[in-house]
């Protein structure tokens, strides 16, 4: 009997564990733009990406679309028919517009245009902003202080804009190469560059992304030492974004997910957006002791 019920008991668990519900694998990807124009530059670095289940391996080559039909169309009604490539010089993949002598124009209204192979049209707008500029940028070589504790602030930098309703600037600061210092140096060397080390509790992860951004409510910031992640090169860029870069930029601070509120493509999620930016470079000098106690 013993035997006899546990045999029950089996066939019972059994039959229970065929009636649950299958995991769901059925992904339907969504589609997503990125698409800045920048003022003064050739139009490059369009993408269209398709989301990917959380069931498979990511990969961002798998992700980007390379057989739409791009077309961006300016205020003279010129239609210019944008290329795909996987990768160029810079490491950029993307749609662009060949003819690099095209530069995307100030105060000027473009329109893109997205035929996908599966005839879904994705569609956006935008007016570029006007100029922004320097009013006092930074010095070519800045030394990080000995004592990381007392990291003051140094000068600040500058700049101003022609358009009359900007209120709110993108700053950036990139380190432009985490892997050489000496090359760089007015005698160079080879040595090689290194991280700063910070009073704070920073994962490894953080030093991966070269990249500091942040919104400026202003036309003046003192260049903090806490921006910094690194050493060596570095370009620090302000920008004037139109609404829909704005927009989007926002979400990514506020939030990890999509949320097509902040969307501005008709027929997709993501943005058309463009902006004005000035850049300058400045060199980081490693301090005496780079190390915490």
């Amino acid at each position: 009997m013993k035997i006899k019920n546990i045999f029950y008991c089996i066939i019972v668990v059994l039959l229970l564990s065929s009636c649950e519900d299958p995991v769901p694998k059925d992904y339907i990807p969504s589609n997503i733009v990125e698409a800045l124009l920048i003022v003064n530059e050739p139009i490059r670095n369009i993408k269209i990406l398709k989301s990917q289940s959380l069931f498979d391996e990511f990969s961002y080559d798998s992700s980007l679309v390379s057989d739409a039909e791009v077309y961006i169309i300016d205020d003279n009604n010129n239609i210019l028919e944008l290329k795909f490539r996987h990768s160029d010089i810079m490491g950029e993949s993307g749609y662009y517009y060949p003819d690099t002598s095209y530069l995307v124009k100030k105060n000027t209204n473009y329109k893109l245009k997205i035929i996908l192979g599966d005839s879904t049209v994705i569609k956006g707008e935008t007016t570029t902003p006007d100029t922004i500029y320097w009013l006092a940028s930074c010095s070519d070589f800045m030394q990080y202080p000995d004592d990381p504790y007392n990291l003051t602030v140094i000068d600040s930098i500058k700049w101003a804009s022609k358009a009359p309703l900007a209120t709110y600037y993108l700053f950036t600061v990139n380190c432009l190469d985490t892997l050489n210092y000496g090359r760089y140096l007015t005698s160079p060397t080879d040595e090689l560059n290194e991280r700063i080390y910070s009073k704070y509790e920073i994962p490894d992860k953080y030093y991966r992304e070269t990249n500091t951004a942040m919104f400026i409510p202003a036309t003046k910031i003192p260049v903090a030492w806490d921006y910094l992640k690194w050493f060596g090169l570095h370009e620090l860029s302000v920008w004037l974004p139109d609404m829909n870069y704005r927009s989007w930029n926002m979400m990514l601070f506020m939030s990890s997910n999509i949320n097509d509120r902040f969307s501005s493509i008709d027929g997709a999620s993501g943005f058309f957006g463009s902006a004005c930016v000035c850049r300058d470079t400045t060199f980081i000098i490693k301090n005496k002791n780079n190390q915490l106690h």
